[in-house]
C-alpha cells in the first residue's frame, strides 16, 4: 500500500521477559475505508455536507460524489443561456473579452478510477455528450471557451492526476493543463495581441500536501481520517524587467488559489501578467459580482476576464444575473436616480423607497430599472428586502455574500423582469436590519438600467471558427 495513504495504529505483541529475543510481530490493518452509513442521503442534510452527497469510495481510496462528480446533466436552460449572453455582451461593451473555464467533472476525467459497481450507475457516454454540448452552446454565445474536450481523449497519467483523489479541486498539474488550454483558446485574438508581453517561467518549489474536502466529509460521517495526498508545488516568476500593469483578471473558485498556481500558469502560457482576484470560499459568482462593483473594475476594466468555474449551477439562478448586470453598470453611480431614500435601520424593517413621494407616480417597470443600496456599515454581508408593486404583489429578495468577500456594504440588483413581472409598476421597498447589527444607516437609489446591445466588436479566432 502507498505509504502516503497511511496505516492504522500498529499493535505490538509483547513477549514474556524470559523468552528468547525475537523479531517483533505486528498486526496491520488497512486504513480509511468508507463506512456503510456514508450511503445514507439523510446524513448529508447539514449545510456543511450538502455538496458531498453521496460519497462512494473506489480504487486507490479515491472518493466521488454521486450528485456532482458522477452527474450526467450540464449546462443551462434557455433563459440561462440568454442571460449569460447578455452578461458577455455587457462585458464586451466595456472592452472585456470573457473566457469561461469549465473543466470536465471528476467522474468524466477519472472514470478509470471507478470500480465496476460505480461505473454501473454512471452513464459516462451521456455525461460526455452533454458536457461537450454545453461547451459548444456557451461558445455559440461568443464566449471564449477552452477546449477541455481534448482532455477526455487523452486523460492524465495515473501519477499526475488532474484532480486530487479526495478533493474537488484540481492538482497543480490540472491547473497547468487548463492554463495551456486557455492560451490556445485565446491564440490569435485581438484581445491577446493587445496585452503587454513578458516572459514567465514556472518551477517546482517542493511538495503540496492536500487533505481533501471529500476526505474530510468522509471523516465527519465515518469518524476515521485520510492521510494527505502530496503532489509537486509550483511557483511562477517573471523574467527580465519589472512586470507591466496586468490587463488580465482571474476570478474563480478555490481552485484558483495560490496553492495550485493557476494564475501563474496563465502568466506562463499567455506571456502577460495576471491579477488573481479569486477569493477563498467566495464562490465564482459572488467574487465576480464584488469585482464588477469595485472601483478597480469601473476605473479600468481588464482586457481579458478569465472566469474559472467548477460547474454552471450558480449560473442557473436569475438572481445572479440581476446582480451581475447591475454591478457591471456600477449601479446608479453616474446617473440621476428616479427615486432615492435614506433611513436608519433599527429594530425592524423600514421603507426606504416609495414611488409617489411628492405626489409624482412614475411608470417604473421591472424590465427597465435597477436598485442600488449602500449600508453605512461596510461589513454587511446580507441584505433582505420586500418589494411591493402597485397591484399588491410582493417579492421578498435576500442577497448574501460569504464573509470572505468584501462587499463594502453595497448591493445592486435589477428589478424582476421574468414572466409578467416586467409589466408590474414598482411601489415601494422595505429593508430589514442586517442580522447582528443593532443600528446602521442605509441609502437607496432607483435608476434606469442602461441598454446592453449586442457587442460583436470583440472577435476572436475561436469565435470566427463557429
Amino acid at each position: 500500500m502507498n505509504t502516503l495513504q497511511g496505516f492504522a495504529a500498529l499493535c505490538l505483541l509483547s513477549a514474556p521477559a524470559w523468552a528468547p529475543a525475537a523479531q517483533p510481530e505486528y498486526s496491520v490493518e488497512a486504513c480509511c475505508q468508507l463506512c456503510p452509513q456514508a450511503a445514507q442521503a439523510t446524513l448529508y442534510e447539514p449545510l456543511g455536507l450538502k455538496n458531498f452527497a453521496t460519497l462512494v469510495q473506489t480504487k486507490d481510496q479515491w472518493l466521488f460524489r454521486t450528485q456532482s462528480d458522477l452527474r450526467t446533466d450540464f449546462g443551462l436552460d434557455e433563459i440561462g443561456y440568454k442571460a449569460l449572453k447578455r452578461l458577455r455582451d455587457g462585458l464586451a461593451q466595456r472592452g472585456v473579452e470573457l473566457v469561461l473555464v469549465l473543466p470536465p467533472s471528476r467522474g468524466l476525467l477519472h472514470a478509470d478510477r471507478l470500480t465496476p459497481a460505480a461505473l454501473a450507475t454512471f452513464d459516462q457516454a451521456t455525461a460526455r455528450d452533454n458536457y461537450l454540448q454545453t461547451l459548444a452552446r456557451v461558445r455559440d454565445l461568443r464566449v471564449v471557451v477552452p477546449d477541455f474536450g481534448t482532455l477526455l481523449q487523452a486523460p492524465s497519467p495515473a501519477d499526475q492526476p488532474f484532480y486530487f483523489k479526495g478533493d474537488h479541486n484540481w492538482t497543480p498539474y490540472g491547473a497547468e493543463r487548463s492554463a495551456r488550454l486557455v492560451a490556445q483558446a485565446l491564440k490569435g485574438s485581438n484581445a491577446l495581441k493587445a496585452l503587454p508581453q513578458q516572459a514567465f517561467v514556472s518551477r517546482p518549489v517542493g511538495l503540496l500536501g492536500r487533505s481533501g474536502n471529500l476526505h474530510k466529509a468522509a471523516a465527519q460521517i465515518c469518524g476515521n481520517g485520510y492521510a494527505a495526498q502530496f503532489v509537486t508545488r509550483y511557483q511562477t516568476l517573471a523574467e527580465g524587467s519589472a512586470k507591466p500593469a496586468p490587463r488580465v483578471a482571474l476570478i474563480g473558485t478555490s481552485a484558483s488559489g495560490d496553492a495550485f498556481n493557476f494564475a501563474g500558469f496563465l502568466e506562463q502560457y499567455l506571456q502577460t501578467p495576471v491579477t488573481n482576484l479569486s477569493v477563498a470560499g467566495g464562490g465564482y459568482d459572488d467574487s465576480l459580482i464584488a469585482y464588477l462593483l469595485s472601483d478597480t473594475f469601473q476605473a479600468r476594466p481588464p482586457a481579458v476576464l478569465v472566469w474559472e468555474t467548477d460547474n454552471l449551477d450558480s449560473l442557473r439562478k436569475a438572481s445572479f444575473y440581476r446582480q451581475a448586470m447591475a454591478a457591471l453598470s456600477d449601479g446608479c453611480d453616474g446617473q440621476a436616480p428616479l427615486l432615492r431614500g435614506q433611513v436608519t435601520l433599527q429594530g425592524g424593517r423600514r421603507q426606504v423607497l416609495f414611488n409617489g413621494s411628492g405626489g409624482a407616480v412614475h411608470p417604473i417597470k421591472g424590465d427597465r430599472y435597477q436598485v442600488d443600496l449602500q449600508f453605512a456599515d461596510p461589513t454587511v454581508h446580507l441584505m433582505s428586502a420586500t418589494l411591493t408593486f402597485m397591484n399588491g404583489r410582493q417579492e421578498n429578495i435576500s442577497l448574501s455574500r460569504p464573509p470572505t468577500v468584501d462587499t463594502r456594504g453595497r448591493f445592486a440588483f435589477e428589478l424582476r423582469a421574468d414572466a409578467d413581472w416586467d409589466e408590474l409598476t414598482f411601489l415601494s421597498m422595505d429593508v430589514q436590519p442586517p442580522p447582528g447589527t443593532a443600528s446602521t444607516g442605509l441609502s437607496a437609489r432607483l435608476c434606469a438600467k442602461p441598454a446592453t446591445p449586442q457587442a460583436p466588436s470583440l472577435r476572436t479566432a475561436q469565435a470566427e471558427g463557429h
